[in-house]
């Protein structure tokens, strides 16, 4: 049987001493400690407490296990090293130091972990969820990998993080396989896009349909410009600005003209020419009449020589001069040089 030893005080033991168990048998009994009762350790039937009302708790051991009753499994372990392991339901290992706190294992449990100190992963350490463990893998050298697309919530990258400046240039021209990011609309989502589309959407802008295509290449522009559809258009014509204030020229893809144009009588500008008619004949003395007004002349000699000359407009003694031209078309073509011009159409 156990021996106790105690100095009386009033209610009181004063340095007890217990050679066995000490039982206090009353649910709700309390066994206090110091003068003030600053230390108190109670058990209600249902649940155990101990309270320090004064001052810190301190239990000093080379290993602290708070184990489970029914099964008598460790759930925690406070190693001397400052290591905390946490092994409930496979719960994470934690040890703390002067850089943070580092976590090692896996945990099932619910709940939030909250660290004041930096929080620590083991290289190529991963973070996940329950059903996708290694969401996010850290590497030794800090690179964060994801194995799903991250998700921002809209508005929560401002314009300014998008900064490029301190990227690397791409070096090389830019070809239509190049990529680039296109928000899909305002608010909407961030999607990519090659280089072809973006130019495909300027140059459609530049030549709507109906547009006239000019080069000096044979290649249709369905080909070279990548988009639409288009025809030849005004082959071995030139092209007049439209004007509303000529008839000629107020209706777009109106044609007219000609390359040649040959002359009719109306086309000659006025003019006159000089005929005779003498009285014996002799209708070689001219030199006389150099203004197709009328005159005579006699200049004696062989017989009778002379002649009259008449006015160009005495239809009664009109002559005839001799005839001249050949009805040749007027070419009037201005200088030219010949390029390949298409439409769109659709």
């Amino acid at each position: 049987m156990a021996t106790f030893t105690y100095e009386s005080i009033k209610y009181r033991f004063k340095n007890p001493t217990v050679d066995g168990n000490l039982d206090l048998l009353d649910d709700g009994a309390s066994l206090k400690i110091a003068a003030d009762d600053d230390l108190v350790l109670t058990h209600s039937g249902s649940v155990g407490d101990i309270t320090c009302s004064t001052g810190a708790l301190d239990i000093n051991a080379g290993t602290l296990n708070i184990k489970d009753e029914a099964s008598s499994e460790t759930m925690a372990s406070f190693v001397s090293d400052g290591a905390v392991t946490l092994n409930h339901d496979n719960a994470a290992r934690l040890a703390t130091s002067s850089a943070g706190v580092s976590i090692t294992g896996t945990t099932t449990s619910s709940g939030t972990i909250t660290s004041s100190a930096n929080l620590v992963i083991a290289d190529g350490g991963t973070i996940g969820s329950a059903s996708d463990t290694d969401a996010i893998t850290i590497a030794a050298g800090g690179a964060v990998t994801f194995s799903q697309t991250p998700v921002f919530p809209d508005g929560s990258l401002p314009l300014a993080d998008l900064d490029i400046d301190g990227g690397t240039d791409i070096g090389a021209a830019l070809v239509d396989a190049d990529l680039m990011i296109v928000d899909d609309g305002a608010g909407g989502t961030n999607r990519k896009s090659t280089m072809s589309r973006m130019k495909t959407y300027i140059l459609s802008s530049v030549y709507p349909v109906g547009s006239i295509f000019i080069s000096t290449s044979s290649t249709s522009p369905a080909t070279s410009l990548g988009f639409g559809s288009w025809s030849r258009f005004g082959e071995g014509k030139m092209l007049v600005s439209q004007s509303s204030s000529d008839s000629d020229f107020d209706t777009a893809e109106e044609t007219g003209g000609a390359k040649t144009h040959t002359l009719s009588e109306a086309n000659l500008a006025a003019h006159t020419h000089l005929t005779m008619n003498t009285g014996n004949g002799f209708g070689t003395n001219l030199e006389n009449n150099t203004t197709g007004t009328g005159t005579t002349n006699s200049r004696g000699g062989l017989g009778n020589n002379d002649y009259i000359m008449q006015s160009v407009s005495s239809a009664a003694n009109a002559g005839k001069t001799s005839s001249t031209g050949s009805g040749t078309a007027v070419t009037h073509m201005n200088p030219y040089i010949v390029t390949y011009m298409w439409k769109r159409t659709s």
